[in-house]
């Protein structure tokens, strides 16, 4: 067996923070879609397109930043499940997905409650009807069975559960690149066949929508790791072609939503570039960006997503009058930041690790009732860009709406 040198710690060369910088880029286009890209006449004084007229024309197209959000999904969950037991990987979502959402929905509920004429004003709609409906938002499956988000950027979560879910099947299994190119085939395929038939519990599951994302994020990060090749770059092509199909359905419904015709080609332009970025973090072209600062931004990026839609479209009608429009966006975008840091800070950090061990406790204890032993993770694989060691990452650091915490 050939002996491969770990890297150095000190250099980090692994460490792919590109991707945090791409989670804020897609988290700032979707807060710029619902502060300034949509139709609502009663958010601001007059129309948005005569407030900010330039920054319109750019943010009626920040919905798509979801589809940058499943493309980096994709990405990282591949990565920080490789050599792990399904245990870790239902651990590592948990622990990063729920204790922020948790709080994220108590605080958002207490607003708009709060708030609820100013809300009624900006149609951010009190959705819940009954505490049940409150209750089962903390599951974050409401969607499921038929009820109202609290706040409805919420279903992007579904989305991601779902495919959590789906690859956990992978995990179980144990994730290997025959199992992980069978899985991607299998569930494009799935998405190409069952898409136009319109069956609601297939689509349910498969999503033919969002797949071509979340599958071309699993193929680049199977570029980072193997390198490049034909079978993976074609199906990589594939998903891209899905996707750009699949664009002139959100064309159609985001123009009746903001009131604006888009154009399908700027729409395609920008997924290209959501392509293509994730490609150039895969083949390691962006291995000199290792900033500090984008470590904070990729923390900051789930609970800003999380926070911004009704809270801060609440303070911006509750604010008219009293500031300009232009500092006013800045002071609530700026204060949704500072809002999102202060809950990373005092929610993730603390109570993340509390979790994972309790959790980790609880795995075990069920692993010793039935008599199994720890299975070994897999041996490293070479990073053949770097010429070293590709440890795998720790995956409640590293996740679509979180820090990226990777070394070669």
């Amino acid at each position: 067996m050939r002996n491969v040198q770990p890297a150095a710690p000190a250099k980090r060369e692994g460490r792919l923070a590109a991707l945090d910088g791409l989670r804020l880029v897609a988290a700032l286009l979707v807060v710029s879609y619902h502060y300034v890209g949509t139709a609502r006449s009663d958010l601001w004084e007059r129309p948005n397109n005569e407030i900010f007229t330039h920054l319109y024309g750019v943010a009626v197209y920040g919905s798509f930043g979801v589809q940058l959000f499943f493309i980096v999904s994709g990405f990282v969950i591949c990565m920080s499940s490789w050599g792990r037991r399904l245990s870790d990987f239902l651990i590592s979502r948990i622990v990063r997905l729920y204790p922020m959402y948790w709080v994220a929905v108590a605080l958002t509920f207490t607003v708009v409650y709060l708030n609820r004429p100013t809300a009624d004003d900006v149609h951010v709609i009190f959705r819940v009807h009954s505490l049940s409906d409150l209750l089962l938002n903390f599951t974050m499956a409401q969607e499921a069975f038929g009820v109202p988000h609290i706040d409805w950027v919420y279903w992007t979560l579904w989305a991601e559960l779902k495919f959590y879910l789906l690859f956990a099947i992978v995990v179980a299994l144990g994730v290997t690149y025959r199992r992980v190119l069978t899985f991607c085939a299998l569930w494009m395929a799935a998405a190409v066949l069952f898409g136009s038939l319109n069956i609601p519990i297939v689509n349910t599951v498969v999503q033919p929508a969002y797949a071509p994302y979340f599958v071309a994020g699993i193929l680049l990060y199977c570029v980072h790791r193997f390198g490049s090749t034909w079978l993976l770059w074609g199906m990589i092509a594939g998903c891209l072609l899905v996707a750009q199909h699949q664009l002139l359905v959100d064309v159609r419904w985001n123009s009746a939503y903001v009131g604006h015709s888009l154009k399908w080609v700027y729409a395609e332009f920008l997924v290209l570039a959501f392509f293509g970025c994730v490609a150039a973090v895969a083949l390691g072209w962006t291995s000199w960006a290792r900033w500090r600062w984008l470590t904070v931004a990729g923390a900051l990026t789930y609970p800003l997503y999380l926070l911004h839609q009704d809270i801060g479209v609440i303070f911006i009608r509750s604010m008219q009058g009293e500031i300009a429009p232009w500092p006013l966006l800045a002071i609530t975008v700026g204060g949704m930041l500072l809002l999102a840091y202060l809950s990373h800070r005092l929610v993730e950090v603390p109570f993340a690790p509390l979790m994972k061990k309790a959790l980790r406790r609880s795995f075990d204890a069920v692993g010793r009732a039935d008599g199994q032993r720890e299975p070994k993770a897999d041996p490293p694989v070479v990073d053949r860009s770097a010429g070293q060691r590709a440890d795998v990452p720790d995956p409640d650091v590293v996740d679509l709406l979180g820090r990226a915490e990777q070394r070669v």
